[in-house]
């Protein structure tokens, strides 16, 4: 009879190892929710004993402004001036820590504000944010104290003026805890300070010193667009040039920021070839709306005025684009001429958005007029049905479909310079004819009427 012990041995050799592995998976776990947990543990005392400290350094602070002369409560560069930096580093129990003490007058609305209030001056308000690096460190939760410290005495002028700023967005609503940097480099002593704007969108500055075109303001945010004031060195003529403050009068300046958005451009041929990816073209791209101000000739100064180039995909993503009524145009000497655009063009970019924007060439012809066939409300009409003549000479075509670059447009090139007539009919509108004068690179748009 033959043995079945190895057979039994086998097994029971199995089961041994399964259970072996089991347990190793079993203490794998628990050893790693311990290890998890004494680093959280580690991590809690270490940040505990990190803001302690934090919150101790803040009173400090804190206390010795307090007990200074009034007139000496104010920071190195800022309004009012004085003797405390305004951003000073500490070491305590091995960790750096970074304190930042704003202090600023504060013009208490019970006896009006400026310009009514004669004495905006009323109390200082002091600011005390400490913050610090490390395992536990304090990363957007600082330490933050704060204290207003008023005259002993009734209120008297410290001279100066009140500087007045409001950030608003695109819709006009207030633009909260905006960075506002202000740099007056002319006066003495100098004054460099960074405040934020209140939920209210403003920063009120009482006590400005006097002086004329002197305040460098630039207005950011996280994510947003920067709105600043600029020198006659910069812009000839600035539209919102260095700010005034005036001895005992308002000044009162807005900006305008809003969150970036983004556009995906897309180069490709015509209709007849496809539109397929052409690659490495240069473009120019302007926003046409905000203009900074005019230069010697008095020629506008916009904002936003580059030239990109496409990759050899045809493509290129533009981040960090400002809300605008943007315009795409090609260079002198360029090899190709827009035969079409999709969305048209010009666009009027929305803040905290992302557009994609085909954009249809045709290699270059001295003459050519791009017709743009529209409905209600600017809206472009596919599969329009145009007719451009001139005398013996008459050419058809059909706009573009909504899925392509052309869409509710028709491009006529190699045309010779003269006078045409454009017929325009399609499906729910009336017959259109006009007249029009092509020479070089000509784009017109030729509205509809609902039938």
């Amino acid at each position: 009879m033959r043995s079945t012990l190895p057979k039994i041995h086998i097994k029971n050799n199995g089961q041994t190892l399964l259970s072996l592995l089991l347990a190793l998976a079993i203490f794998a776990i628990l050893a790693n929710a311990i290890f998890t947990l004494t680093t959280s543990s580690f991590r809690l005392v270490s940040y505990a004993r990190a803001r302690i400290s934090a919150r101790h350094l803040a009173q400090e602070r804190i206390e010795l402004i307090r007990n200074l002369p009034y007139d000496e409560v104010g920071t190195i560069g800022g309004i009012p001036g004085g003797d405390i930096p305004q951003t000073e580093n500490v070491v305590r129990n091995g960790l750096n820590y970074e304190i930042r003490t704003s202090i600023v007058y504060v013009d208490n609305s019970f006896d009006e504000t400026a310009p009514n209030d004669l004495l905006p001056t009323d109390f200082k308000r002091v600011r005390v944010d400490i913050s610090w690096e490390g395992l536990a460190a304090s990363r957007l939760n600082p330490v933050v104290l704060a204290t207003d410290v008023a005259p002993r005495g009734i209120e008297t002028t410290e001279g100066g003026g009140t500087l007045s700023i409001h950030v608003f967005d695109a819709n006009t609503d207030p633009v909260a805890q905006a960075d506002v940097h202000i740099v007056a480099d002319s006066l003495d002593p100098r004054i460099d300070i960074e405040v934020q704007t209140n939920d209210n969108g403003f920063v009120v500055l009482p006590g400005a010193p006097a002086c004329t075109g002197c305040y460098f303001i630039e207005v950011t945010k996280d994510g947003y667009s920067t709105d600043r004031t600029y020198s006659t060195t910069e812009v000839t003529n600035p539209d919102k040039p260095y700010a005034n403050v005036i001895e005992g009068d308002l000044t009162e300046i807005p900006f305008s920021i809003d969150k970036f958005s983004t556009l995906n451009i897309a180069t490709v041929s015509d209709r007849n070839s496809g539109f397929t990816p052409i690659p490495n073209i240069t473009f120019n791209l302007r926003g046409e709306t905000k203009i900074i101000g005019t230069d010697v000739n008095d020629f506008p100064i916009y904002k936003f005025d580059k030239e990109f180039t496409t990759d050899a995909g045809g493509n290129i993503i533009i981040t960090d684009v400002e809300w605008d009524n943007f315009i795409i145009a090609m260079p002198q000497g360029t090899s190709y001429d827009i035969a079409g655009t999709n969305p048209l063009n010009p666009y009027s970019l929305l803040p905290d958005s992302e557009v994609d924007w085909d954009i249809s060439l045709y290699p270059h012809s001295s003459t050519s007029i791009l017709a743009i066939i529209t409905g209600n409300s600017d809206t472009p009409i596919a599969s329009a049905s145009s007719r451009l003549s001139s005398g013996s000479f008459e050419t058809y075509q059909f706009s573009g479909l909504s899925e392509n670059p052309d869409f509710g447009q028709s491009f006529f090139p190699n045309l010779s310079p003269a006078t045409y007539y454009f017929e325009a009919t399609a499906s729910g509108y009336l017959y259109t004819i006009e007249s029009v004068q092509v020479s070089g690179t000509t784009i017109q748009n030729f509205p509809m009427n609902p039938d």
